[in-house]
Formats: C-alpha cells, structure tokens, sequence
C-alpha cells in the first residue's frame, strides 16, 4: 500500500512547521546556578515589517511588534558556554502565534507564542549558547507578535531523569520487565539506535534500510521498527508477515521490536456496513477525510466501537503469540494526535474530536488490550508535542511507559512552501521542554526522526533522547530520510553507529530479556487504579482496575527420598479472596513435549486460606525439580452468572514424604495420613465416595482425601479401587474382627 508515504510526507510539514513550541512558563525540576541575564527586544537589529512600537507595559517601555514579514536579531553575551533556558516575554496578537527562531545560525525549530494583550513568558530549554556573544535570531512564520524581553538561565547541572521505569502494566511479562530495566540503564547515557522498516508493497523491498546501514556502518540498529495498521484493517488487510519479522528480529537476531499502528476507518463510515470489504483508496487515517467518530469507538454498542474492537482483536492474537515466544514490543499507537496543536489541529482520526475523545479513546484502547485480551508484553509509549496545549492530550502516568516525539527537522515551510535543507541541531531544547512537561515521569525518545543529528552534538547540549528511529526511505529526495544526505549524510551516519555514545544491535545483551532480579508478576500486589476521564458529558467517569488473572508460578526442589519413604505429596498453602475457587497443577519436564501435569484444586476458607495436599505418585523419582502453576481464581457472581478473578498468593509449598519401609510397613488404612487407624478414616472414605467432588481426590474440601490416602485405604481386596467395603474392613479392623488391613496379607 502507498498510504504511509502520503502520511509521512504530511507529517513532515506540520511537524517542521511546529517543531520546538513551548509551553507557558511553569515551575521546572532543572535548577539554575545564577541569576537570568536579560536583554531587551528594543535593542535587537530588525529587518523587514518589524517595528519599535512605545508600550508602557513593557519593561523598558518599548517592544518589537511583528507583522507580516522580517527578522529580529538579538545579540546575547554569556561568560560560559553550555546549555542555557532562554525565556521570551511576548505575546500573540488576536490568536496564538509561532516563529521560527535560529542560535547562531542552528535552526531551533519553532517557538510558539501564546495569544493576549500580556506578555507571557514562553521558555526554551537547553538552547546551547558559546561563551561570549551569540546571535538570536527571529524569523517571521505565522501571525503578528509583540516581542518585550529575553532572559538567559545557565543549565549547567540539568538533570536527566525519569522517576517512573517500570511497566504501567503491573502484569507485566518477564521479558517486558527486563526491557524497560536495560532501556532506564541506558537513559541519559546512550542513545539506542532504530530504524523504521517500510511498508509490504512500498517502492523497496523491507530489509534496503537495512543493508543500507549495514553495508554503509557495519552495524545493523538495535531497534526496528514495524506497523500493524495494514494487518489488522478489517477493510482489505492481510497477513503481511509483520508478527513473523518480530519474532526473526527480536529471537534470532538479539534485536528490539517497536511497532506502530496506522490504522484505517471508512472514509464514510455512517454509510458503511460492519465487515464490508473495500480497496484502501476508499477508506483512511486522516481527520479530514473521514466521519469515523473517536469517541463512539471507545463506546460500547456502537458501530464505531464494534469496528476498532475488531482491530484490537486481531492485534491482540498477534501480540499474544509473541508474548508466548518471550517476545515485549514498545507499542506506539494513535500517534501525534494534537498534530498542528491545540483542540483542532490533528490531522489523524484518533485527534480529530480533540484531546477529552482521544484520551478516552487511548484508555479504552490500553484496557481492552491489557486488562481484557491479556497484552501483556507491551510497553506503552504516547506521543507528544512540546505545545502550550500538548499536556491536555495526555493520558495519564498509569496508561504511558515512554513518551515519544516525532522530530522533521529538515522541511522549512515559512514561505508558504516546502524548503528542504540539512538540519542537524539535536533538539535539546524539544528534550528538555517535554522532560519538564510531564514532571520527568517517563523516559523521553525519538519516536520517529528525519535526521538523527550527531553523536557529539547530542552529548554536547546533553540531548538524552533514549533512542531514535529513523523513517523509511519513501522514494523521492524529499522523503529519502534515511540515505538522502539532505535529511543524514553518510559520514553523519557512520559517525553515529560507529560511535561510543549510540548502542547497535551488536552491542545489546544477551540477557536483554531475562535480566537477574527481575520476577515474574504477582496479581496480588496489583493496585486499583480509577480513572476519570473528561468526555461531552462531564459527569462521565470511567473506573478501571488494573489486575487481571495471571498464572504465578512457583518452582519446588524436591528432596532426595529417604530411605523408609514409602510415598510422597506436595503440601501448597495459598493464599486469596474468601471463598474463592482455586486450581492449578504441579508440573515437571525437561522439554515442552514430555511436559506433564498433576492437577489440583480447592476452595479457599472464609478467611482466604486454602491447603491442598496432592499426591506425587505420578511423578518419575528421577526429577529433583518441579513447578507449582495457579491456573486459576475466582468467586462466582451469581448476579452475572459469572466467575471474577480474584488476587492470590503462594505462600510455601513443600513436598512430605511418608515413611514406611524394612522397619516401618505402610500403614494400610490410614485415608487421612495421620499415621492412626481410627474411625476418622472410615468416614473420610465414605464422604469420598458419597460427596467426590468435595472430598474425592479431586475434591475441593480442605480435607479431601489425597491419592496417596485412597491408596492406602483401599484395603478390601474382593473389589479394586476405592469402595464402602473398605470403610467396612478397617471398622472390622477396629472391632478386632481382623488382625490387619495389608491387602497383600
């Protein structure tokens, strides 16, 4: 399919159109050493329609005004270079503005200025400035602006962080667990190399970035980049071999999967049938172009809804059958939802009802695959712009792993057209703005990238982006953002892979995905987390709860039998809601086709508390280790006529071994193995027989009766298995009717 190109190219307009807005000035986690030097607009060089206007609240009494054409210059002399906060006081006349703005002849992107008749302070982070004098310049972009002030803030001990490293999902696999730790190892210290694959169909085949890089470097990147949109469009998708090129990248290859999710709708969707087949020309991702509401598709009962859960359950059987290779994938969907900015600047689908829809959509989406379809291996990553406004399309902490910016540096389009020229600058200041943002929360990457900038800028302006994943060659120079030297020259290229500072896939661990000290998940100690989220109505809530089943697994080393032993069971205690109905097994192997299992199961008491006893008779003397697996837990809702999972621990397990041997016979009769022949025994056998599933071997009674008891009980030989007649003989047995129970005797 050729729609991702279409989208690319749009993307890279609006974001280089936008690329460094900040947000009206707030508290920052990064301290200053000094006092801010400040320098006045009025003393700048001005060109064009930029004009002195007399403004008596302004703080020298004058200001820069900003029409329609014309650069403002202003010089700023610092004693020592480094990164620096620059804050600029000005305002947007009417609406809110954007200008392009440029240190020393860099390209910073864009700054963008609130609206008002106040001068507002908008503050830059990490711009680099050299000792001595430094140029700033202005550029005319879009809007009139009013210019007062700028202040310059020394950066010298800004501070990398993210406070929140492990998974939100506290489900979380392994595998996902020991990735997030190596990415939080690396954060601030490395940058981890990607690069996107193209699209099933593009102008070249999947791997020519690839071998580009290989061939170019001698290094393949850690991290590839795949899209699940086309697989999982119930419009015309299809297998396109996606899950099988994660599992080669990520088993054979050592490598990291991130994966993407273009996911297309009608583009009349009130007119369209629910399964109807259609060619992609017909349908699309676009806001523009489409009726297909965001909000309904995270409403149940609507046919919005029933379309994007259908792609969600395609996806998530993709997702499943990499969890079960061991396989965590940094998952990146509904992308760059605010787009140009603000409450109506998406140019995605998913964006298009504004930011209280889409956050409602976002965690619909992370419930259903998480919490519902069992996603487990998946690290969330959101993106975000650096906007006044990007925070109102934030989901929240509890939905959001990593947060990702898509960076197009290279396109300049403040004449109204396209200008493509090389623009290496490491957006420092993007890196700093969003880490502040979002109070340092979460790691911070380069979700998508033209240019990569340069290994050396990077740790020069301390630009932690945890890694970059570069987009495909598209075809055409203008969107070649791999191998075009306008976007990344091949010495920049080589300079980066071949660098200290960048991780390559043959750099990443062996032991990527199985880290020590990382454990497997524990459902009891999850938390309920509610959530409420903002809709059309604001009454709305939605509450949310972040466990969901998952088999624990406890691994036992049995003991060397001793040498009176006559039999052997596994003694589990566990502990869970009251009442709750739990099962499970013991299994023991040493390869997934001799794998076998005893089962068990039982009930838990009032108090939560459950003791099974399972006989290990089954279970070859050979194996000296075994796994203890909770299949389930739950209480039965009558009201719904549904079983709810329920948390649970394993609090021991430990094999007992009962003795017999040369010295000490087994004790034939003993149902209860309570080493005493005595009446308890007889009734045990009768309420195994008359009530087997509370107290049969299979029985759910705390006191069932275990396959070694029934072994021993079934004493009567005129009848084999267990049966009255036993209860009988060791009753006779008590009468002093018979002198022994041995049914060999």
């Amino acid at each position: 399919m050729g729609t991702l190109l279409f989208r690319k190219a749009g993307a890279a307009a609006m974001s280089a159109a936008m690329l460094l807005n900040c947000a009206v000035y707030s508290t920052s986690a990064v301290t200053a050493a000094n006092e801010p030097l400040k320098f006045e607009f009025e003393d700048a060089e001005i060109t064009g329609d930029v004009t002195v206007e007399k403004d008596s609240n302004a703080s020298g009494g004058s200001a820069l005004k900003m029409t329609d054409s014309g650069t403002i210059t202003l010089n700023v002399t610092v004693e020592e270079g480094g990164p620096y906060r620059l804050t600029f006081y000005a305002f947007g006349i009417g609406t809110d503005k954007q200008q392009n703005l440029s240190v020393n002849g860099s390209s910073q992107g864009a700054i963008g200025i609130p609206q008002g008749d106040k001068y507002q302070a908008v503050e830059l982070t990490a711009i680099p400035l050299k000792a001595g004098k430094n140029s700033i310049v202005i550029e005319k972009s879009w809007g009139w602006s009013q210019f007062d002030y700028l202040t310059a803030e020394p950066m010298s001990d800004a501070k990398i962080e993210a406070k929140q490293v492990t998974p939100c999902d506290q489900l979380a696999t392994v595998e996902t667990q020991s990735l997030m730790s190596y990415l939080a190892e690396n954060y601030g210290n490395h940058i981890i190399s990607g690069q996107q694959e193209i699209y099933s169909g593009g102008p070249h085949g999947l791997e020519t970035e690839f071998e580009y890089l290989r061939d170019t470097t001698g290094h393949y990147p850690a991290i590839r980049g795949f899209d699940y949109g086309n697989f999982c469009c119930p419009l015309y998708g299809s297998d396109d071999g996606s899950t099988d090129r994660i599992i080669d990248w990520v088993k054979n290859k050592g490598g990291i999967a991130t994966a993407s999710y273009h996911i297309n709708v009608p583009k009349n969707f009130s007119s369209y049938e629910i399964g109807t087949k259609m060619d992609w020309s017909a349908s699309t991702y676009t806001a523009k172009d489409t009726d297909f509401s965001p909000s309904k598709a995270a409403t149940a009962g609507t046919k919005e809804n029933e379309y994007y859960l259908s792609t969600l359950k395609t996806l998530a059987k993709e997702f499943n059958k990499l969890e079960a290779e061991g396989i965590p994938v940094i998952w990146r969907p509904l992308h760059e939802a605010e787009g140009g900015g603000g409450e109506e600047g998406s140019w995605f689908w998913w964006g298009r009802e504004g930011s209280a829809a889409y956050k409602k959509l976002w965690i619909y989406t992370y419930n259903t695959l998480t919490n519902d379809l069992n996603c487990h291996n998946l690290i969330w990553e959101w993106n975000s712009y650096n906007f006044a406004t990007s925070k109102d399309w934030y989901p929240g902490d509890a939905y959001v792993d990593i947060i990702g910016y898509d960076k197009y540096s290279c396109t300049d389009w403040s004449t109204g057209s396209a200008r493509y020229y090389h623009n290496d600058s490491p957006f420092s200041s993007t890196f700093y703005g969003i880490m502040e943002k979002y109070d340092s929360a979460k790691m911070v990457a380069l979700a998508e990238n033209d240019s990569f900038s340069t290994s050396d800028k990077m740790q020069e302006e301390k630009a932690g982006w945890l890694y970059f994943c570069t987009w495909y060659d598209g075809g055409s120079d203008n969107n070649n953002f791999l191998s075009n030297p306008t976007f990344n020259t091949k010495e920049d290229t080589i300079a980066m892979y071949q660098s200290d500072y960048c991780i390559t896939l043959d750099e990443l661990p062996k032991d990527l995905y199985k880290k020590d000290g990382v454990t497997p998940p524990d459902p009891s100690r999850t938390t309920t987390v509610t959530t409420t989220t903002t809709t059309t109505d604001k009454n709305t809530t939605t509450t949310t709860t972040a466990y969901k089943f998952a088999i624990q697994k406890k691994s036992v080393t049995i003991p060397e039998w001793p040498n009176l032993a006559v039999a052997r069971s596994m003694i589990i205690d566990i502990t869970g809601a009251p009442n709750a109905s739990i099962g499970g097994a013991i299994g023991y192997g040493t390869t997934a086709d001799d794998w076998k299992n005893i089962e068990w199961k039982g009930n838990a008491d009032k108090d939560g508390k459950l003791t099974v006893n399972v006989d290990l008779k089954e279970m070859p003397d050979t194996f000296r280790t075994c796994e203890v697996q909770v299949w389930w837990s739950n209480v039965w809702n009558a009201a719904t006529e549904k079983a709810v999972d329920q948390p649970y621990t394993i609090d021991s397990c430990e094999v007992k071994y009962y003795m017999g041997g040369a010295l000490e016979p087994p004790k034939y009769g003993d149902a209860n193995l309570d080493d005493v022949i005595d009446m308890s025994d007889a009734v045990l056998i009768m309420q195994a027989l008359a009530n087997p599933n509370k107290y049969g071997v299979r029985g759910t009674d705390k006191y069932h009766i275990s396959e070694t008891g029934a072994a021993l009980a079934d004493v009567d030989k005129t009848s084999e298995g267990l049966t009255s007649n036993d209860a009988l003989r060791i009753q006779e047995y008590l009468l002093h009717k018979i002198t022994t129970l041995d049914p060999n005797a």
